[in-house]
């Protein structure tokens, strides 16, 4: 006997329900609006400023100077972490500095280049014996990887590269490396390769 009214004491009810929803996303406020869209832009801006989002900028080619965010990954023990990374400069050296080294490889038929990097841990975890700088590599006008110069820490003055032990979130570190570029030739690109996808090296112009 009571089952229409309580049906249609329902259908109201719903229709209410279903109208004070419509009015309030319908007049949600340009603040609100606002609000909701900011986490997005915020991390936008964040991607921007820590040269964009980690190896998007992979396989392209950077002017010296301009940096970018790499995952940074150790194989041998699965070590990860994120590096906001810079090639600064190349700097051509002489043979008496590499001779003050203790240095005589090559030294006939090759000319010191100094390249100069800064890393900046921009993960949230410290990273451990980490070995920044050797990913870094150069290529001379002939697309010929140059050969890094092997030396003690710091061996060669100009050019220190001595590793962190101990590379905390937060922290960043300026290191240089030799490379032996063959007379005749010229360095031409920067390359750093790490992560995931190390066939696509992010690569700076050696010219500025």
């Amino acid at each position: 006997m009571h089952s229409r009214p309580i049906r249609a004491r329902a259908g109201t009810a719903l229709v209410c329900v279903l109208g004070i929803a419509l009015l309030t996303s319908g007049c949600e406020d340009d603040d609100t609006a606002s609000a909701r869209r900011q986490p997005a832009v915020q991390a936008d801006r964040a991607d921007r400023a820590g040269g964009g989002a980690a190896d998007s900028d992979g396989g392209k080619t950077l002017p010296l100077g301009e940096a970018t965010s790499i995952t940074y990954k150790r194989g041998s023990d699965h070590l990860r972490g994120t590096l906001r990374v810079t090639a600064v400069s190349i700097r051509k050296g002489t043979r008496a500095e590499l001779t003050q080294a203790g240095s005589h490889s090559d030294a006939r038929t090759t000319h010191p280049y100094y390249v100069t990097m800064t890393f900046e841990n921009t993960g949230d975890s410290s990273l451990h014996y980490p070995f920044l700088n050797t990913p870094t590599g150069l290529e001379d006008t002939s697309g010929v990887d140059a050969q890094p110069l092997i030396t003690a820490d710091d061996g060669v003055k100009p050019c220190r590269g001595k590793d962190p032990d101990d590379f905390a979130a937060g922290a960043s570190a300026t290191l240089c490396k030799v490379f032996l570029v063959p007379k005749g030739e010229r360095p031409s690109v920067v390359t750093y390769s790490t992560g995931d996808d190390t066939k696509r090296p992010v690569r700076w112009k050696a010219a500025r």
